[in-house]
């Protein structure tokens, strides 16, 4: 078997009670494994994805998304011991030759929903509050676009890129802090790439580099802002002079056999 593909990840819902106490699903170490790779909710109460899943599922996976195109060869199943009301409790792995104009990996899909709403009454400090709002509250993206409106009014499309589950409470959040009364919505398939993060040693301390990947290699990397801004304001220089030095970092041969190895 040379690889393995997972189609995107029901974790359950609710809450699980662990030798920590009481934990929202997924657990906090299943969601920091699954950082970048798509989960999709269920109905199911409970947790249907434990961290030592969670770690399998990312350390031999090469990919999750739909199924690729393959010819199927046999079919294994296993069963877990739980039983969950309405849907069973089974493991399915599918064995088989991908077609050969497939065998190429091709970036990950997932979905995200698109929500829209255009504003010509609001003050451009209240506008950026509420962008700021959206990112905390589990928005994967938010921008504003200047429109002309009806009258010719000047106004902006302001425009909120989040997760499907996150669609209801993100509605909620901008009628309540906008003056809007109405957004449109959309579901949107988007491709993006497997990534990483790389950590490396600059005269400004550790930064993390986010590294993607197509076909298995490297063909994009960029630093960290958040940890570039944390160490300009920790030594007290330019963040572009961090950031530099974190790209000639990453770039140095020795960093390059480290990733190469």
């Amino acid at each position: 078997m040379e690889k393995i593909f997972c189609s995107p990840v029901p974790v359950g819902s609710g809450t699980v009670q662990c030798d920590h106490g009481l934990l929202p699903v997924p657990a906090p170490a299943t969601a920091e494994l699954m950082k970048g790779i798509e989960i999709v909710p269920s109905a199911v109460s409970g947790e249907l994805l434990t961290p030592t899943g969670a770690a399998v599922l990312t350390t031999v996976s090469s990919g999750f998304g739909p199924l690729p195109a393959l010819q199927i060869e046999s079919i294994g199943y296993g069963a877990g011991q739980r039983d969950f009301s309405g849907l069973p409790n089974v493991l399915r792995l599918l064995v088989g030759q991908l077609k050969e104009e497939n065998t190429a990996p091709e970036p990950l899909c997932d979905e995200v929903c698109i929500l829209e709403t255009c504003l010509d009454d609001m003050p451009a400090q209240q506008i950026g509050h509420v962008m700021g709002k959206t990112l905390e509250q589990g928005a994967l993206d938010v921008y504003s676009t200047p429109v002309f409106m009806k009258k010719n009014r000047p106004g902006v499309c302001l425009t909120v890129i989040c997760p499907p589950a996150r669609q209801a409470a993100m509605e909620q959040l901008l009628f309540r802090e906008t003056s809007t009364f109405g957004i449109r919505r959309r579901l949107c398939r988007r491709s993006i790439l497997p990534r990483t993060h790389k950590p490396v040693e600059t005269p400004y301390g550790t930064i993390r580099i986010k590294v993607g990947f197509l076909d298995s290699q490297e063909i994009t990397a960029s630093p960290e802002f958040e940890d570039c801004l944390h160490a300009a304001k920790q030594y007290n220089v330019p963040v572009r002079w961090v950031m530099a030095a974190a790209v000639t970092a990453y770039q140095s041969p020795s960093q390059n056999r480290l990733n190469k190895g």
